[in-house]
């Protein structure tokens, strides 16, 4: 017999099939972020690991997914399972087919389940998801870092927020779960990332896990070259990041 998480997320999937019948769909951004950029469509060029996703002038033009380590344990006579596992990841990114930057990514899970039978339930699970990108043409080292939960215990089921700073310079990433026309994801699933520097929109990513929406990065016109490049090697992390979160759901 399936178990409850099983269950709960092939509804999902179904639920986002039926949905694809209503066309493509765009994510919900700040007016001056929208007015400002054009939405460049991320395409996942090749199989593997680890996406070769391309958009506009960026690509990821190679990557290496490296072991996943878990350690599991549980006390007598109670249904809880805490675990925690731990992975790491890199990737090559272009932009404009000259600034190369090279890319690590780790991520530390932390989950804890309850076991009832043929029955379980994921109470939460914990995302520490962290970038590191290093520039061909600066020393100037950039860090993203992704917290992100999910299970029975969390508001809305799904939640995440982050940052992108060099030190110097912070970028809050917030999360989206809303279309632009107004509706929400069924199970109010998180569908993308805003960036904001300043209290401004400058970018957005749309990663959602429905596999029959595309794939979308938004870089604003007032950007600098570097900056753009930065952050669209973070939105292409990013979108690493979101499908192999979405693997991990029936787990």
């Amino acid at each position: 017999m399936k178990n409850l998480i099983t269950i709960i997320f092939s509804v999902i999937l179904v639920t986002i099939i039926i949905d694809e019948s209503y066309g493509q769909k765009i994510m919900k951004l700040e007016s001056e972020l929208k007015s400002g950029s054009t939405p460049l469509e991320a395409k996942r060029k090749a199989f593997g690991s680890v996406g070769k996703y391309q958009f506009g002038s960026y690509r990821i033009v190679s990557g290496k997914s490296g072991w996943t380590t878990t350690k599991s344990s549980s006390k007598f006579f109670s249904s809880e399972t805490k675990s925690e596992s731990k992975k790491k990841s890199s990737f090559v990114f272009v932009s404009n087919d000259k600034d190369t930057i090279q890319v690590s990514t780790s991520t530390n899970t932390k989950t804890i389940e309850s076991t009832w039978g043929d029955f379980s339930r994921l109470n939460l699970s914990s995302d520490n998801y962290l970038s590191v990108f290093s520039m061909n043409n600066d020393t100037t080292v950039w860090r993203m870092i992704i917290l992100a939960q999910k299970g029975a215990v969390v508001k809305n089921n799904f939640s995440a927020e982050g940052i992108l700073t060099n030190g110097q310079k912070t970028i809050q990433i917030r999360e989206v779960r809303q279309w632009e026309d107004g509706k929400v994801p069924m199970f109010k699933l998180i569908i993308g990332y805003e960036f904001f520097l300043d209290q401004h929109s400058i970018a957005a990513v749309q990663s959602s896990p429905d596999s029959f929406q595309k794939k979308f990065v938004w870089l604003h016109k007032d950007l600098d070259e570097k900056m753009k490049s930065i952050i669209a090697a973070a939105s292409a992390s990013i979108m690493l990041y979101s499908e192999e979160s979405m693997g991990s759901l029936d787990r």
